[in-house]
């Protein structure tokens, strides 16, 4: 029987079966690493839909994977037959294939968006977003209340506990789920750890290395081992495995690294070098009009070097991509965000550090992040393998030892599941009381849970049953002191105690500390009153071998019990709901089980919903002007990063604001409010009119990072847009969007 083809591709036996399965009318998970090939399973489904004259959405977790996906689409089924909603754009949004975030699924969803009616599939690209710590929850609640004739495919990296996730799917979705597993990649992947002293070398000889080292060398002041640079690094590959991605866990870093390469090196030929610089002139247009850090990119990519991170802006990041596709890039320093769903492969990866900082402390990387990340090195049909390279500070060895990652341990997707105000007014708006009950059993949290607790409770009874079962040198006396086995220990503990005692004299006797010994000694003497059993030594060998192993299974069994009263019960987040439901009605947002207009409000909004809501219904906005306004919604659940500075120049009067952020915290806590006041200065700047570089002076963000405030202030805008109904106010909202919706921070176009 001949291999299955598509559009002239011979299929790799797990997309022929994904293919069946789509085929055969199921949802479907696949799971496979990466580079192998998942995107033509999504490509055949999106293609069969659309011939069958239905609608199809692929959500993906990021806006730049969403751009790429719109992108591509386009160029496949014409620019009518795709439309991408994300919180930057809305474009064509009736057409068959909608791209868009899974937050905007969600958000469809959980408002039983009509428009869905149509939708006969929804694609989960990168579906193991559901671990995130911050964004987990969108992704469970999405496939929660997804409408059963919405069949499922989803994407992911190899996952640890797929059957488990294809499980809980299935089951609150009562549809068979078909998990299509791959654990080969077509290019093999070799992993070696880098030193000046060493060269390439895998873990195990590196750690040999080390110690034969630190033996034999005589004492000396100063490192035993060079210091080692991502020079060292690039200048022992360059000739053999470039292109590369070289992953840099800070942004200035990117940076000023690759500003060090190019200070050294040029991988381009003058044909190529004019490429480059014809399309910084294409996208950008006249120099003389260039921002610094677009001036500094030139400069670096004309010699085929790059840097890409958040701090980008989006033009910046198009163009250093288009590159890239392009083999115009040979090294590109990115931060991890560039791991993310975009098919960007290379022949190697390399880390500078496998250590990161997580928004609270340094910590390794984690399997699965590892993984992702060397998942790009290997380029099918070009590279025979790929190659991951991580730097390696041999004076560092012992004190901070480099991780031993292992794909086959790589850590299981867990419940991240949230509750907000927003699913609370949903959820009350759109189910029963009976309803929202069973939707928290579908949690993957509470699925989880109750296998984890089945898994116990199983573990638990096998446990008492050894310990019931006693050996055949388990006597009636075993679990009492006259077992010489118990007494004798108990015994000597106790002389040694009455010596104690008795050195304390009568003096100290009396003080507290003497009183409660002479309260543990007569309890014990009375423990020990009875005569012990005498017995043979070779028996009491063998009963203390044998006590022992039911120490250890007594043990067992309380740590069970503790874990199990640990484990959250089955109504967990159910009380949660009431709870603030409970919070909702002292707000006024919830009355008799009906929503009042402040919880219909806060129902379309998505961002700190209690603080907005509270401003709209407030007399705030009638006492600012249109800038500021956009500069007080600009401060709304920002999260400024480490050393972030602002000029202080004033912009609003944030009393009013404070009241009603107190007022909220009286009832719902110090958690419920987030808002920055120190980036208003920049929204409020733009939407008075003054230019990109001024504004860029009021602060020490990065471009992108202005960007991104502006943005998500437009998105923000027109979340209450589509939450009021006053007239005036839409027309006032319009406005604010307008001003800030321009120039460098208009949407690029798609």
């Amino acid at each position: 029987m001949s291999a299955r083809t598509y559009h002239g591709l011979t299929l790799d036996a797990f997309q022929e079966e994904a293919l069946d399965a789509i085929d055969a009318g199921k949802s479907v998970i696949v799971a496979a690493p990466t580079g192998t090939g998942k995107t033509l399973v999504a490509d055949y489904l999106v293609e069969k839909v659309m011939a069958d004259g239905r609608r199809i959405i692929y959500t993906a977790p990021i806006k730049a994977l969403s751009n790429q996906k719109f992108k591509d689409y386009k160029a496949l089924f014409g620019v009518e037959n795709v439309g991408i909603l994300t919180g930057d754009v809305v474009l064509n949004s009736e057409a068959p294939l909608l791209i868009m975030t899974t937050e905007i699924f969600r958000n469809q969803v959980i408002t039983n968006d009509p428009t869905l009616e149509s939708v006969s599939y929804i694609i989960f690209d990168e579906i193991h977003w559901l671990n995130d710590e911050e964004r987990g929850t969108v992704w469970e609640e999405s496939i929660i209340l997804a409408p059963p004739h919405m069949k499922l495919l989803g994407l992911s990296a190899t996952i640890a506990n797929a059957h488990q996730l294809v499980e809980w799917i299935g089951t609150i979705r009562q549809e068979d789920v078909a998990l299509i597993e791959e654990h080969r990649r077509i290019v093999p992947l070799e992993y070696y750890y880098f030193s000046k002293d060493t060269g390439l070398i895998t873990y195990d000889k590196l750690w040999k290395y080390y110690r034969q080292r630190i033996t034999s060398a005589p004492p000396q002041e100063g490192s035993l081992f060079a210091p080692t640079s991502h020079i060292d690094l690039i200048k022992v590959i360059q000739k053999q495995y470039l292109p590369a991605l070289y992953f840099v866990f800070s942004r200035k870093q990117c940076a000023d690294k690759a500003s060090e390469l190019a200070s050294l090196t040029n991988y381009l030929k003058p044909q190529e070098r004019k490429q480059v610089e014809d399309a910084f002139l294409d996208h950008f247009g006249p120099e003389e009009e260039w921002s610094a850090s677009t001036r500094l990119l030139r400069r670096l990519a004309v010699k085929g070097i790059a840097f890409h991170h958040a701090g980008l802006i989006p033009s910046q990041k198009v163009l250093v991509e288009e590159l890239f596709l392009k083999r115009l890039i040979h090294v590109l320093y990115c931060t991890e965000t560039f791991s993310v769903g975009i098919n960007y492969p290379v022949r190697s990866v390399c880390f500078d550090s496998l250590n990161k900082f997580d928004g609270r402390n340094f910590r390794s990387l984690a399997n699965h992040e590892f993984f992702q990340m060397s998942g790009r090195a290997g380029r099918r049909g070009l590279d025979e393998r790929g190659y991951s390279f991580a730097l390696v500070d041999l004076n560092y060895m012992e004190k901070s030892p480099p991780p031993r990652f292992n794909i086959n341990r790589l850590e299981p997707l867990t419940s991240q599941f949230k509750l907000s105000y927003n699913t609370v007014l949903n959820l009350q708006l759109t189910l029963t009381l009976e309803q929202i009950q069973i939707y928290f059993q579908k949690s993957f949290a509470a699925h989880s849970n109750l296998q984890i607790h089945g898994h116990l409770i199983a573990e638990l009874a096998q446990l008492e049953e050894q310990f019931g079962n006693k050996g055949e040198h388990v006597c009636k006396h075993a679990d009492s002191y006259t077992c010489p086995v118990r007494y004798l220990p108990k015994k000597t503990e106790l002389d040694r105690l009455k010596r104690a005692y008795h050195a304390l004299g009568p003096r100290r006797q009396n003080r507290v500390y003497g009183r409660e010994m002479a309260r543990k000694i007569k309890n014990w003497e009375k423990l020990l009153s009875q005569t012990p059993q005498k017995c043979p030594n070779s028996k009491l060998e063998l009963c203390e071998k044998e006590n022992k192993q039911r120490r250890k299974l007594q043990q067992s069994m309380v740590d069970i019990r503790k874990e199990l009263k640990t484990l959250p019960g089955q109504d967990y987040f159910f009380n949660e709901f009431q709870y603030k439901k409970n919070q909702l009605i002292q707000l006024g947002y919830i009355r008799d089980d009906e929503l009042l207009p402040r919880g219909e409000c806060a129902r379309h909004i998505y961002v700190q919903e209690l603080l907005v809501t509270e401003l709209i219904f407030s007399d705030v906005f009638d006492t600012l002007n249109d800038d500021q306004l956009n500069g007080l919604l600009s401060a709304i659940d920002f999260e400024s990063r480490k050393n972030d500075y602002f000029q202080r120049l004033p912009v609003l009067d944030w009393t009013p604001i404070q009241e009603l952020s107190r007022y909220i915290q009286s009832v719902c806590g110090t958690d419920s409010v987030r808002y920055d006041p120190r980036v208003s200065i920049i929204v409020y700047s733009w939407s008075q009119g003054l230019s990109f570089p001024e504004v860029q002076r009021l602060s020490n963000l990065d471009e992108g990072d202005i960007i991104s405030v502006i943005r998500r202030t437009i998105d923000l805008l027109r979340q209450m847009r589509d939450a009021i109904k006053e007239p005036a106010l839409l027309q006032r909202l319009k406005v604010c969007m307008d001003k800030l919706d321009r120039d460098e921070a208009a949407v690029l176009a798609l």
